[in-house]
């Protein structure tokens, strides 16, 4: 990906896996499928941690990463002198610290910033900083010239902190080119397969997912299906939640955390299948062979789980947060519920497990959603006008 004569360079500071979570495999998609003849990309990798169980941790650990990686940001704005940087916004202090001093050192080389934010958290996070932390972010924020988020319903996270015309949309997009289509007839071998991929932890609604699905074993005959990292950590957990839950969590995480490791540590008596953290080929196979994928999360931005989910052909179920019920109606294309509704949520499965023609329907339809309208290829296109957009209005 190196620059061509006559074309625009990017650079792309930006994650990728190890870990797998929804930021890292998304860059990694964007990079791999990039075809542009004006905008040549160079890329620097910025992962700071191998697990998702480390992220939000302050330690030498991570100052020692983050300054190797600052050197060879500087190093690749030296070198490669690009026209524009892209880089990715966090919601905790220490990484938004870490983003500001990103954003200053391309800012003295000359350079254009852009930064997509990839979450529903923002306007909050920023809402429970003291005044002088407020005043630093939006300084930073100030030498962007634009932010990304990734759904129309996400730009008001940046409402008074950045210009409304510098806030824009870029989606996440998923490759379907060797997608295995989902073969299994709704109860064709009973139990149903429930499947939940992402953080096994409080803010993605583990409990909840739990406490329903026990429910529904008095009810139906079903499994459920785990992939994923534990984050048990109170402080990490807590760095995933809105400000309205942020408060009940840190009273209640002890419980709550109990409760939720009971449940896995009797994970044979209860039908739960833990997997881990899997390649992305792994996950795929067990979204063909699941009946519902469930994502009750107590905030989200614009889900890549989800989205690989329904291209797989599954129904599912989530919460009304971020970018979800923008991509999934309820009663088209699976279920929506409210976040922290552990009935609402039971009753939302039941009825779908109970109504095998629908569920067949809701995931067709979900599979076409998104070969027409988040297919890589037609995402990268999308993501290059954007950044060529930003390059010419400055």
């Amino acid at each position: 990906m190196g620059a061509v004569d006559g074309m625009k360079r990017v650079l792309m500071a930006v994650p990728t896996p190890p870990p797998y979570a929804g930021p890292e495999v998304g860059m990694e998609l964007v990079l791999r499928h990039w075809r542009s003849e004006r905008l040549a990309l160079m890329h620097v990798r910025t992962t700071l941690r191998e697990s998702n169980a480390e992220k939000g941790r302050f330690d030498w650990k991570g100052i020692a990463k983050f300054v190797r990686v600052w050197r060879e940001y500087i190093t690749a704005l030296w070198r490669w002198r690009p026209h524009l940087v892209f880089l990715l916004l966090s919601s905790s202090w220490v990484g938004i610290v870490r983003d500001i001093v990103l954003i200053v050192t391309a800012r003295l080389w000359g350079a254009r910033v852009v930064a997509q934010y990839r979450g529903g958290n923002f306007a909050g996070f920023f809402a429970l900083q003291p005044p002088l932390r407020r005043s630093v972010i939006r300084w930073g924020l100030r030498q962007l010239q634009g932010v990304f988020v990734q759904s129309d319903g996400l730009r008001q996270q940046f409402e008074g902190l950045v210009p409304a015309e510098q806030i824009r949309v870029l989606v996440n997009g998923v490759q379907l080119e060797g997608l295995p289509r989902r073969r299994r007839v709704v109860a064709e071998a009973p139990p149903y397969r429930l499947l939940f991929v992402g953080h096994i932890a409080f803010a993605k609604g583990v409990r909840e997912l739990l406490r329903a699905y026990r429910q529904l074993r008095d009810a139906v005959p079903v499994e459920l299906w785990l992939i994923g990292t534990r984050i048990a950590d109170p402080e990490v957990a807590a760095s995933f939640l809105p400000p309205e839950w942020q408060q009940y969590y840190r009273k209640h995480s002890a419980e709550i955390e109990a409760e939720i490791d009971h449940y896995l540590k009797q994970q044979e008596q209860y039908g739960i299948r833990i997997s881990g953290v899997l390649p992305a080929s792994a996950v795929r196979q067990a979204m063909v062979e699941a009946d519902v994928f469930v994502l009750p999360s107590y905030s989200e931005g614009f889900s890549m789980a989800l989205l690989e989910a329904m291209a797989a052909g599954l129904p599912v179920v989530v919460t009304a947060v971020g970018a979800l019920t923008e991509l999934v109606t309820d009663g088209i294309h699976g279920r929506v519920v409210p976040p922290g509704d552990t009935a609402a949520l039971a009753s939302a499965l039941l009825q779908s497990l109970q109504e095998p023609g629908w569920l067949r329907l809701a995931g067709a339809r979900n599979r076409q959603r998104v070969a027409t309208d988040f297919a890589i290829e037609n995402v990268v296109q999308r993501w290059e006008e954007e950044l060529y957009w930003v390059l010419e209005r400055s």
